[in-house]
């Protein structure tokens, strides 16, 4: 099997020949600088000029010397939007830029990450505000520059491609654009504006839609979405708001993607922590594959979720343990690790070897190798 053809076997729940690998494929399947340059170096790669995909998350597009060399099955292909190639300015010894829905992003001296700093709607709004908002133009030829050449150069290699939306989920830019706390009391006391943000997002998402599938519809398999409705020990909001307010809005777009896209394509949905409670909604709307898996969240037993859902779901990630385990443990305990994951969630197909989350910057490069090696030595079916 080619690169491709393995990706699509394990989403139909067949067993492919070898079970598939990602890396660096989307926004929540990368690695971040610092440790990309060391392990870069521990394979005796040249790792500069690094390329930034993502700088708000510090996230590396890897050199396809890397990927090939670690025999990644996927490639990703991210818009041009403004986290990708921001024009960063300096107050207060700080970077920051702002992006392409108001929200400014702020980096203070010695930290690696971006994070919220304000919000465009963090004040007094209504629902012509939101209507009369300078909102960005989701189907402007200038998001696709250049990727459809990309996209075709990978589809011709027999990679599985994977495409970046052009923003977060219609959640979580709800809570960017209007600060979360104040969007969490828009549920409860003003939902006819929480609707209007989020209706908004789902407008916007389907333009994109369209304009990805007219450009790029015949060489992607996978959109990443993503909503991180849950917490490390509990959801964010109540699985009966999730269903009330957020559900609805999931499936419109999960049932146009498949409407737009031409198959085989599969709706890949990013949800973090504790969300077992709705992983039967998330089903319900249409996901076809549930990343990042997050084992140690609460409720999220890989051997439970693979009993009851591994029929419906495809698991793209849960590979190894990325709080404790890849960055503090031993080379030896990130073996143990992922030997124990890929027994649990790869028998039948079904899965896709990959971190929980991004490899962040505190990982040893020995640990990453120790996870390859394990993969590796566990690969084949």
């Amino acid at each position: 099997m080619n690169s491709r053809e393995r990706i699509l076997a394990t989403l139909n729940h067949e067993q492919p020949d070898r079970i598939p690998f990602d890396l660096g494929g989307s926004y929540v399947t990368g690695i971040t600088k610092n440790a990309y340059i060391r392990l870069a170096e521990a394979l005796g790669i040249e790792a500069e000029p690094v390329t930034l995909c993502d700088v708000v998350q510090q996230l590396v597009e890897p050199c396809e010397e890397i990927l090939q060399q670690l025999e990644v099955d996927t490639r990703g292909i991210v818009p041009n939007i403004v986290r990708k190639h921001p024009i960063l300015d300096i107050r207060d010894g700080q970077q920051q830029f702002r992006d392409e829905w108001g929200v400014l992003w702020r980096r203070p001296s010695g930290a690696l990450y971006f994070d919220v700093a304000e919000s465009p709607f963090s004040e007094h709004i209504s629902k012509q505000a939101i209507v009369d908002f300078d909102w960005p133009d989701a189907a402007s030829p200038s998001l696709f520059d250049g990727l459809e050449q990309k996209a075709h150069l990978h589809y011709e290699q027999g990679y599985a491609i994977m495409l970046e939306n052009i923003c977060a989920g219609i959640f979580e830019m709800s809570c960017r654009v209007r600060g979360t706390e104040q969007f969490m009391m828009d549920l409860v006391m003003n939902p006819d504006i929480a609707c209007e943000l989020l209706g908004k997002f789902v407008e916007i998402k389907l333009q994109y839609y369209q304009a990805a599938a007219e450009r790029l519809g015949g060489y992607i398999q996978l959109i990443r979405e993503v909503d991180d409705m849950a917490g490390q020990q509990s959801m964010l909001i109540s699985p009966e708001m999730y269903r009330q307010f957020i559900k609805p809005q999931h499936k419109q777009l999960f049932e146009a993607q498949k409407k737009l896209f031409p198959q085989p394509f599969y709706t890949f949905f990013h949800s973090d922590g504790a969300i077992s409670d709705i992983i039967g909604d998330f089903i319900e709307t249409g996901v076809d594959i549930l990343n990042p898996v997050q084992l140690t969240a609460k409720g999220m037993d890989a051997q439970t979720l693979k009993h009851q859902f591994g029929k419906h779901l495809t698991f793209w990630g849960g590979g190894v343990n990325t709080q404790h385990i890849l960055p503090h443990g031993t080379p030896q305990q990130v073996r143990q690790n992922v030997q124990e994951r890929i027994a649990q969630l790869a028998p039948n197909g079904g899965f896709v070897f990959a971190t929980v989350h991004n490899i962040q910057d505190d990982v040893p490069a020995e640990n990453i190798l120790a996870m390859i090696e394990a993969f590796q030595e566990m690969r084949q079916y």
